[in-house]
C-alpha cells in the first residue's frame, strides 16, 4: 500500500490523492479565473510518464491539440495512451474513485459495489485494487478480502501491508494461530516501523506487540505514532482482545496525524470504529 510511508500513505486534500495512486491535476481552460479548471485523474503508474503529462497539460482543452494526436496514436499502439481512449478503462477508474470516497464516508457496502463494477468494466484493475480488499474486510467478506490481498501480493511481492491485511482477513476466518501458518512472505520493507509490524504479526506465541510502539516512539514521527497505534489495535483484535484493540484504535484516530493528514488509512481507522460501534 507511496508518500512518506511508501504506498501506505494516502493524502486527500483539495482533490489530491497520494495513496493508492490517484493524482488530480488542474488544467486551465483558458479562462482567467482559477476556478474554471478541469481535473484529470491518473493512477501513479500513469504519472510516471512525464512526456504524457506534458501533452496533457499543454493541450489547453483543444480537441485538435497534442492530446488528440496522442490519443490517436494510442488507438494504434495501445499501452499508456490507449487507456485514455478505452471507455471501459476510464469508467472503471471513475468507479474506483467513487468507491474510495464511499468507503471514507462510511458506505462500506457501496464502496464494494463500486470496486466490483470497476473490475467488471476492466479486469486488469483487480491486482492493484487493495482498496477493495479493505472494503471487503469491513463488509465482513473475509474470504474475498484475503483473496484480493493475495492477488495484490502476487503482483507486488514486496508489499508488506497487503500481507498484513491478508493475515488479518484470514485470522477472522480460521483464528490467528492458523493464519500465521499461512502468513505471506514478502521482501524486506525499507520502513523500520512496517518491518517491525510485519515481524510481530507473523510471530507465533507472542502475547504483547509493544515492540511496535517502541519503534514508533524512537522515530518521534507523527506518522509512525498513528500507524503504530493502528496496527497494535489490529493485532489485538486479531488475537481476540477487543477491549485493548478498542483502546488503541480510539487513540489512533485522535492523533494529530489522523486528524490532519488526510491519509486514507486514517479514514480507515475511523471507519473501523464506526463499523465496530466504538466511541
Amino acid at each position: 500500500m507511496a508518500g512518506s510511508s511508501g504506498r501506505s500513505v494516502a493524502k486527500r486534500a483539495g482533490g489530491w490523492w497520494t495513496r493508492g495512486g490517484f493524482i488530480v491535476l488542474a488544467r486551465s481552460n483558458g479562462a482567467p479565473s482559477p476556478t474554471t479548471t478541469t481535473t484529470h485523474k491518473f493512477d501513479r503508474r500513469t504519472v510516471a510518464s512525464v512526456s504524457a503529462l506534458g501533452l496533457l497539460l499543454s493541450s489547453g482543452g483543444g480537441e485538435s491539440s497534442s492530446w488528440a494526436r496522442a490519443a490517436e496514436g494510442g488507438r494504434e499502439r495501445g499501452g499508456f495512451f490507449g487507456n485514455f481512449v478505452r471507455a471501459n478503462w476510464m469508467q472503471a477508474r471513475d468507479f474506483v474513485n467513487s468507491g474510495m470516497r464511499k468507503f471514507l464516508d462510511g458506505d462500506v457496502e457501496g464502496s464494494v459495489s463500486d470496486f466490483d463494477r470497476a473490475i467488471d468494466l476492466d479486469p486488469s484493475q483487480k491486482p492493484r485494487l487493495w482498496q477493495r480488499g479493505l472494503s471487503l474486510y469491513y463488509a465482513g467478506e473475509y474470504e474475498k478480502a484475503a483473496e484480493q490481498f493475495r492477488v495484490d501480493v502476487s503482483l507486488n511481492p514486496n508489499d508488506t501491508e497487503e500481507a498484513l491485511w491478508a493475515y488479518l482477513s484470514e485470522a477472522r476466518l480460521v483464528g490467528s494461530a492458523k493464519a500465521k501458518e499461512q502468513f505471506l512472505k514478502v521482501g524486506k520493507d525499507p520502513r523500520p516501523l512496517l518491518r517491525t509490524v510485519y515481524d510481530v504479526f507473523g510471530r507465533q506465541g507472542l502475547s504483547d506487540p509493544s515492540e511496535i510502539l517502541e519503534v514508533a516512539e524512537s522515530a518521534k514521527s507523527a506518522h509512525d505514532e498513528f500507524y503504530s497505534l493502528l496496527y497494535v489495535a489490529l493485532w489485538h483484535e486479531s488475537e481476540g482482545n477487543e477491549g485493548v484493540a478498542k483502546k488503541y484504535m480510539l487513540q489512533a484516530i485522535d492523533t494529530r496525524y489522523a486528524l490532519q493528514s488526510g491519509d486514507y488509512m486514517a479514514g480507515l481507522a475511523r471507519v473501523h470504529c464506526q463499523v465496530r460501534k466504538w466511541s
